[in-house]
């Protein structure tokens, strides 16, 4: 849609409307964060101790040796624990022959935030992005809230299901939204910086302080209800009403945003003249579903890779944060930092997204997280894991930091790469795979018990296989957003000889200005 673009320049393609829109619609990330990754400290294993007939304190891991586990239990039906924190695992002894029931909730969570990603990528391409995006946040601070009164750890399950469902639902329409209000000069920039890391921060403060599991999660989404009040502030996406059909209602924000952003208001018969012949070609206008993600080649190729980069990128995101409890150190302060070294990486992706490219930016961030999961490996082998523990949790924090923003530029690449009628049916799709990704995740980390240096090893073969593949897409930085599924199929040109060549010949590229421009 070139006359969008050209009417977003005119009024400034990130003037103070646009930098409104895009600070209020991130200021959801931050609860959405807590709401996901709340699970660290509920679902986390103090450690427990009986008394045996001797009458001293014996104190054991239940989830790392069983044998001690069984022992105690036949030996000690009085067994409590460690006072420092309540959790579902202390209230509900999901320790010993329950002992995979924290990480199985953790996976039914991430089950229902793909489930919720799915429903909602049709909800939002049919009803909006601003209505999707609220009414689900509001059940979400609901079911939430009631996850406090559970009675048994399977109503609890059940609850985070829905929980998960409605944050994967959030998320998808929460990263669009602002990516449509913009240029593509500013896509990174929205794309990139936010409010989640913040989330992840003050997630360790707010369980620091709340030390009983149930009023955590009662504090924290009490909290969460002053962003409904948004509603007033937040605009719906003018380029999907346009898409729509619904002219006024686009030419009402868009002369909303250039007398905020002190601009005259420019011509709109171009906008007026698009959105017509779009009426008449009643065949454009048929209902899209996930089929025409893979309605040709091109298309399927750039679906599969994009939906394999967010997999990957929820894998080992999500298996950074889950397996801090197996790090060195203090279990608040690692999980402060695991939020912390997420904004340097957002900040200079920032500045280079737009100078190296998609392709090239993204590639260089899989690499260096997936490399710096492998040291850790090379660390064990050398029989240092033990000794080496702040260079193990320095690895790990850069493995975190990297794929944090790995995953930004993926998504970035991948909101550029659909085209408008299907964008967040593709992003919806992406967001499945993620959630793949972060079913996935926490037994990753069980397989922790065993070795600590397993769920690194799978971290960096990840993360370096998507390395490779993503420079297989087709450059996308600076371009118009395609709106229909020929023009995605122009962007997504790149021939079988052009992919087994890149295959063999990593610093080869494939896509050059002939193939853009579908020539």
């Amino acid at each position: 849609m070139g006359e969008y673009e050209n009417v977003l320049q005119q009024i400034r393609a990130f003037g103070p409307f646009q930098v409104r829109i895009f600070v209020l619609v991130s200021l959801f990330e931050t609860p959405l964060a807590w709401a996901m990754l709340v699970p660290i400290f509920t679902a986390a294993n103090p450690g427990f101790f009986c008394s045996d007939y001797s009458g001293s304190d014996s104190i054991f891991n239940s989830t790392q040796d069983e044998d001690v586990c069984q022992r105690n239990k036949s030996t000690c039906p009085d067994i409590s624990a460690d006072s420092e924190f309540t959790s579902i695992v202390t209230e509900w002894r999901l320790i010993c022959d329950l002992d995979y029931v924290g990480e199985l909730i953790t996976s039914l969570q991430m089950l229902g935030v793909g489930i919720g990603a799915f429903i909602t990528g049709q909800l939002a391409d049919i009803f909006g992005r601003k209505k999707v995006l609220f009414i689900e946040y509001a059940l979400l601070l609901v079911f939430w809230f009631s996850t406090a009164f559970a009675d048994s750890w399977q109503v609890y399950a059940a609850l985070r299901v829905i929980v998960g469902g409605l944050v994967g639902g959030c998320l998808v329409v929460n990263f669009v939204l602002p990516l449509e209000f913009v240029s593509p000069r500013w896509r990174t920039f929205c794309g990139c910086i936010g409010f989640w890391a913040v989330g992840l921060m003050t997630l360790a403060p707010w369980a620091y302080f709340i030390r009983d599991w149930r009023k955590l999660n009662i504090a924290m989404s009490c909290c969460g209800i002053v962003l409904l009040f948004l509603w007033w502030f937040i605009d719906e996406s003018p380029r999907w009403l346009l898409m729509k059909g619904r002219f006024k209602e686009a030419e009402e924000i868009i002369v909303r945003a250039a007398h905020f952003n002190k601009r005259p208001v420019p011509k709109l018969s171009g906008l007026q003249e698009f959105v017509r012949r779009e009426q008449v070609l009643k065949e454009d206008h048929k209902k899209y579903s996930y089929y025409h993600l893979f309605s040709s080649v091109h298309l399927a190729i750039g679906t599969a890779i994009c939906m394999f980069g967010w997999f990957v990128s929820s894998a080992v995101y999500y298996g950074h944060n889950f397996n801090s409890k197996n790090l060195a150190g203090n279990r608040y302060l690692n999980v402060f930092l695991s939020g912390i070294v997420e904004i340097p990486a957002l900040l200079l992706l920032v500045l280079i997204n737009n100078k190296l490219g998609r392709r090239w930016t993204s590639a260089l961030y899989m690499l260096i997280s997936g490399l710096a999961s492998f040291s850790i490996l090379i660390i064990h082998l050398t029989g240092g894991m033990e000794n080496l523990s702040t260079l193990t949790l320095t690895c790990a924090l850069v493995g975190k930091s990297f794929i944090a923003g790995g995953w930004a530029a993926v998504q970035i690449f991948s909101a550029e790469t659909f085209p408008t009628v299907i964008r967040n049916i593709g992003i919806a799709s992406c967001s499945i795979a993620a959630r793949i990704g972060g079913i996935v995740a926490p037994q990753f980390v069980y397989l922790g018990h065993s070795s600590k240096v397993v769920p690194f090893t799978i971290f960096g073969s990840l993360a370096l296989l998507c390395s490779l593949l993503l420079l297989v897409l087709n450059e996308t930085r600076g371009l118009p957003l395609p709106d229909s599924l020929h023009q995605g199929k122009k962007q997504n040109q790149a021939s079988p000889a052009q992919i087994r060549n890149l295959l063999m010949d990593t610093n080869k590229p494939v896509i050059n200005e002939t193939i853009l421009n579908g020539d």
